[in-house]
């Protein structure tokens, strides 16, 4: 099981270093702010800290759902093998409905704190 995760961080690794981590122009999402002084530039940071978590959870979760159908079609039958792929799956969406919260919390207190200022 260590095996497949450390194949799974450094595939993610690779695949990551095809992306450029450049930004689009927009000062949020190319830096985080230099001096967090007010809520505003706390959301800036959290923006900033979630664009490149999405990037890198997602490979992750891709990348562990390819390798649990691998396991899956490569289990010729056993039961613990196909066991242990399932779990593998459950876990990789576990691991998106954590992305989306993440997200949602994210424009929540952004919310709050825009109503609050």
């Amino acid at each position: 099981m260590k095996k497949s995760f450390l194949i799974l961080f450094l595939g993610s690794l690779l695949a990551l270093s095809f992306f450029p981590l450049a930004g689009s122009g927009d000062i949020g999402a190319d830096r985080p702010p230099e001096h967090v002084v007010d809520p505003s530039q706390i959301i800036l940071l959290l923006e900033w800290l979630l664009s490149y978590m999405w990037i890198i959870m997602g490979i992750i979760v891709v990348m562990m759902l390819l390798y649990a159908g691998f396991q899956f079609v490569t289990a010729a039958g056993d039961p613990e093998k196909i066991e242990k792929a399932k779990t593998m799956v459950k876990y990789s969406l576990i691991g998106i409905v954590v992305m989306v919260l993440a997200g949602g919390a994210v424009t929540l207190i952004d919310n709050i704190i825009g109503q609050a200022t």
